[in-house]
């Protein structure tokens, strides 16, 4: 076997050996290491704690904060919901919907004093479940609203009345729904009279033009496949016309096809999903500022009774939005458009009927059902822009506002939600985003780092590890990877999805809230006992923890804003295309932020640079296509150009306004403004031509690749640079680039601590790197201002066989949470999952051997490397009695110099596989679905002389 000096030089995911031979932890008194190592005990991974709403025991939450505390975790979000928890008994069932009652902030006080008395801290969901709502706070009067169409096609003339199609509240996940006791308190007897009480028809509008053609589902989970062409400009308002008997006494003015339209106001037949607590489960209207406020003052307002426990509250949260509309109003929407755009928006209501839009679960891009000129564009992004202003003033500031006056930080999620994302997630004091819906896409995880670096914000977290369809396989390899690629992405506090309230922990594995249904296939990640990975926690949390001290610290180097205008991101035409160049601009070097017209106009100039309202840095500013600019943004971009600061339109500059008010004025005003920005500097340039243009215009790149480039990110504290460096692939890479960073490279091992120099190598002013990446791993690069010696590479220089007879040790559990244990001797390596009295086996396999050790490999020049081969999914080494730290992805490979001895060695390997062998059920639907995973260990497994 032959061991590549990738093996030597390897980090992130690496194994590294407790006799592993190291430099100081920094390279300096008062380095940024120095000051990272003294942050960690406030920079450690944070988790989701589910709760089965107040169903919970004050001993047991004792208990697990200490657990929390042990693994490693810095605090827990409360996150108290009822996802159809099973098996409840009496007692339970009597309990889960305690809250936000007396008992309930018992509870939440218990657990605040024992995170005090254990040095961690809590955050608490400002609501169970999601959205906010639910209880007798939120009455009908305060519940969400939504404007619903209903379509007529005719062709005129017509003889005879036109009977129109009027539209019906349409059904979701229902509001007061007949299966939820809850509903029927007599509190609530009249709920569902004064729900419909709010139902208005708000108009109907007339105009001329064939009709879209769609796929044929509702109108909200339809795809528009041909958009309707109608005349252009407003519509005709016939709302007058109509009769009590619904029939529209109006005569259409033309001959031909006409479309009519109707739009009714309903309270939104949806309740807060998985909601716990007293009387109906309403979500509220987060158009309506009195609705939060009645909201806070049931779920929030309580917690200052707490009294000295309350200071181990950090935040409260509110998660992603997912308000399930079909068009998002609000009682006085049509008044406040008129208000903040100038214009009545009734005749134009028609141009608004976009479905996916406002989908908050994958939102995706589809044509309008009408278009015209650009009339429609126009209303549309005024629509969406006043949708923002009224959700950002009415819930997103409410909230911050509320945290602070009670003494609390803001922690928010603005993605889901129709706002400006930026802006939104610029208000909190952490804003985070989530790898569930943004998966792997990196540009999608940036945005709140590009508003943690507009409105300087020190912490961006993430609802992190989530995995759609895999909720018992995920392995510690997996949070690996993905914690590297979301520190890449500018996150630096992980929140991990989490951690289930011990219930019915008797039975394996207990409560999970995320495991398959008939319904779901399942996501999340199991993070707690019951899970035999838990085993990774500790080692995966250090790791974290060095990582996160470092990342939190220091500024972010990005040289690029990229201008977002996209009202709900990711679901308007073009953003695919955008994310395909943003990706060129990191391939070529070049970190970016996305940012909104908000911190841009905030934004000062400072030389050739322009200085963000939280002090971000960015030489140079790029403008995706567009076809129409808000005319405030004009003078922004002039005052840019005009300074020095490189600005680069996308394939074309707009030539209009983005706005129907006043538009053939500020239509003349756009393209005189784009002639006076060509003119002072400003360009075009093709998609495929950014890198090269910003390169010639002296924007210098953050990494210069000479091979195939990977994720990265750049900081810099004081003197020092830090550059974290991602490899995506399933292959190990060997990464070569440039850097200009003054200092002396260093390789930075978050799992141990230790620094190591890396050779000097310059060129033209920039220093040449090297370095291997394993697949889903990263590498820590320091430049530090002493120089560190670069230790010697090791090479492979024998390899011989382990051991080949194994004594197995089996703990833990089968199908239906079958107890396995025992123990085989003389046990062959194999997959456990391919043996038949195996195959259902989740838990720990411990495997016992002897290995003799030639006095000719021990010698002060070499070290002896145990190579465990194919493990599935983790192991722990204990050599001679001395354990070594947890190997949680391949290569799984571990020094053990420190703890052998010549002659005869006592080895034992154990590893630990997922729940997923032992769920697999047949008879159980989502279960069934489930395939069988390898587990154990494979080999083949060597031991490896290097010097």
């Amino acid at each position: 076997m032959h061991l590549s000096r990738r093996t030597t030089l390897k980090l992130g995911l690496a194994a590294i050996g407790a006799s592993a031979a190291a430099s100081p932890a920094f390279a300096s008194k008062g380095s940024w290491l120095s000051s990272a190592t003294a942050m960690q005990p406030f920079a450690r991974p944070w988790i989701r704690w589910w709760w089965p709403g107040g169903a919970v025991e004050n001993t047991e939450l004792d208990r697990e904060i200490a657990v929390l505390k042990a693994a490693g975790f810095g605090g827990a979000e409360i996150q108290a919901f009822n996802p159809a928890v099973p098996n409840l008994t009496a007692d339970e069932r009597a309990h889960i919907n305690d809250y936000a009652n007396p008992t309930f902030f018992e509870h939440v006080k218990r657990c605040a004093e024992a995170a005090q008395k254990d040095r961690v801290q809590i955050d608490y969901t400002l609501g169970s479940a999601w959205p906010s709502g639910g209880g007798f706070a939120i009455t009908p009067e305060l519940a969400l609203v939504e404007l619903t169409p209903a379509i007529t096609s005719i062709t005129a003339p017509v003889s005879g009345p036109i009977v129109i199609n009027l539209p019906v509240q349409t059904k979701k996940f229902g509001a007061m729904g007949g299966l939820d006791s809850r509903n029927r308190d007599p509190r609530a007897s009249d709920w569902k009279a004064r729900l419909e009480k709010r139902w208005k028809l708000i108009a109907i509008v007339a105009v001329k033009g064939t009709a879209a053609e769609t796929d044929g589902k509702t109108f909200r989970d339809s795809r528009v496949l041909m958009p309707g062409q109608i005349a252009p400009g407003a519509g005709i308002v016939v709302t007058e016309c109509l009769q009590p008997d619904g029939i529209l006494n109006w005569t259409p003015p033309e001959a031909g096809p006409w479309q009519i339209i109707a739009f009714k106001r309903f309270t939104v037949d949806s309740s807060v999903m998985a909601g716990v607590g007293e009387g109906p489960q309403l979500v509220l209207d987060h158009f309506n500022k009195a609705a939060f406020e009645a909201h806070a003052r049931r779920v929030g307002d309580p917690l200052d009774q707490l009294g000295t426990a309350k200071t181990a509250i950090r935040a409260t949260f509110i998660d992603s939005l997912e308000l399930m509309t079909d068009l998002h109003w609000s009682d006085d929407f049509p008044e406040q458009f008129q208000k903040r755009r100038g214009y009545d928006l009734m005749p134009y209501l028609p141009y608004l009927v976009q479905p996916g839009w406002m989908n908050p679960w994958n939102p995706r891009v589809s044509q309008p059902y009408y278009i015209s000129d650009d009339t429609g564009d126009r209303v549309r992004a005024d629509y969406r822009a006043v949708v923002s202003e009224l959700l950002i003033e009415n819930f997103w500031q409410p909230f911050v506002d509320w945290n602070h006056r009670h003494g609390f930080k803001a922690r928010l999620q603005a993605h889901g939600g129709p706002s400006d994302v930026l802006c939104a997630y610029g208000l909190a004091d952490i804003p985070e985003t989530e790898d569930l819906g943004a998966g792997g896409n990196t540009h999608v995880l940036r945005l709140a780092r590009a508003a943690a670096d507009i409105y300087g914000r020190p912490m961006v977290s993430c609802e992190s590890m989530c995995w759609i369809g895999t909720p018992y396989e995920v392995t510690p390899a997996q949070w690996l990877g993905r914690a590297n690629l979301l520190f890449v992405s500018g996150v630096n506090a992980l929140v991990m999805h989490g951690f289930p309230y011990a219930l019915h922990k008797e039975k394996w594995p207990g409560w999970f809230p995320f495991e398959p249904s008939p319904f779901l296939s399942g996501f999340s990640s199991q993070i707690n006992e019951a899970n035999p990975l838990w085993a990774a926690i500790p080692t995966l949390n250090a790791y974290l923890t060095r990582a996160q001290g470092l990342l939190q610290s220091g500024a972010n180097i990005v040289p690029v804003a990229v201008l977002l205008t996209d009202i709900g991101y990711g679901s308007n035409p073009g953003e695919d295309k955008v994310e395909k160049w943003l990706q060129g601009l990191l391939d070529g070097g070049y970190d970016y932020d996305r940012i909104n017209p908000d911190g841009l106009s905030k934004s000062k100039i400072n030389g050739q640079s322009f200085i963000s309202p939280g002090h971000a840095r960015y030489s140079a500013l790029i403008v995706p296509a567009l076809n129409g600019l808000a005319p405030g943004l004009l003078d922004t971009l002039l005052r840019l150009a005009r300074s020095g600061v490189k600005v680069l339109f996308v394939d074309r500059v707009p030539d209009r306004s983005d706005s129907l008010r006043d538009s053939p004025v500020a239509d003349a005003t756009i393209r005189k403004g784009m002639d006076a920005l060509q003119a002072a500097g400003a360009q075009v340039v093709g998609a495929e031509h950014i890198s090269a243009s910003l390169a010639s215009a002296g924007v210098s790149p953050n990494v210069r690749f000479k091979s195939t480039p990977c994720l990265f990110i750049e900081k810099r504290h004081g003197d020092e640079t830090l550059f974290v460096f991602h490899n995506t692939s399933s292959e190990a890479i060997t990464l070569d680039c440039e850097v200009a960073a003054k200092g002396y490279p260093c390789l930075y091992d978050p799992f141990t601590g230790h620094l190591r120099g890396l050779a000097l190598r310059t060129s033209g002013g920039l220093t040449m790197l090297k370095l291997d990446i394993e697949a889903g791993g990263a590498s820590f690069v320091v430049f530090t201002p002493d120089r560190l010696k670069a230790p010697k590479v090791l090479a492979t220089i024998d390899t011989r066989p382990g051991p080949q007879a194994w004594t197995l040790t089996l703990a833990g559990h089968g199908h239906r949470g079958r107890v396995v244990t025992g123990t085989q001797a003389d046990f062959t390596l194999t997959d456990l999952s391919t043996t038949e009295t195996l195959a259902d086996f989740s838990g720990e396999a411990a495997y016992a051997a002897t290995f003799d050790i030639d006095p000719a490999w021990q010698h002060d020049h070499a070290s002896v490397w145990l190579d465990l081969g194919t493990v599935h999914d983790m192991a722990r080494v204990t050599v001679n009695g001395t354990d070594f730290s947890a190997t949680l992805a391949p290569p799984f490979q571990i020094d053990i110099t420190q703890a052998i001895k010549t002659g005869p060695n006592a080895l034992v390997i154990r590893t630990f596989n997922g729940p997923n062998n032992a769920m697999m059920d047949l008879k159980l639907p989502g279960l069934k679905d489930l395939k069988l995973k390898p587990a154990g260990l494979v080999g083949p497994v060597n031991l490896i002389m290097k010097a």
